[in-house]
């Protein structure tokens, strides 16, 4: 289930201290990005231990990026979320 979590959301780390990291240990990466490449003000509170796997995923996280700058563009011409 933690592998399609948006973990970095306010809405996982609820009213936790800025103190507070969450360590992901899993044998599959996550399905969810934002918790694997750190996105949102508590995207540095994660860290996501794997078997090195991640770090050959160039080109996704280059996806990912391109993404959240066209959904956030797309938000601010759109303004209805």
């Amino acid at each position: 289930m933690g592998a399609i979590l948006d973990l970095p959301s306010s809405e996982w780390f609820g009213d936790f201290g800025t103190q507070t990291t969450v360590h992901v240990v899993d044998s599959t990466r996550p399905q969810n990005l934002s918790s694997l490449f750190g996105a949102g003000e508590n995207g540095e509170r994660i860290v996501v231990w794997d078997d090195g796997e991640a770090e050959k995923l160039g080109e996704e996280r280059k996806a990912w990026e391109a993404l959240l700058v066209s959904y956030g563009i797309f938000c601010i011409l759109d303004r209805t979320f």
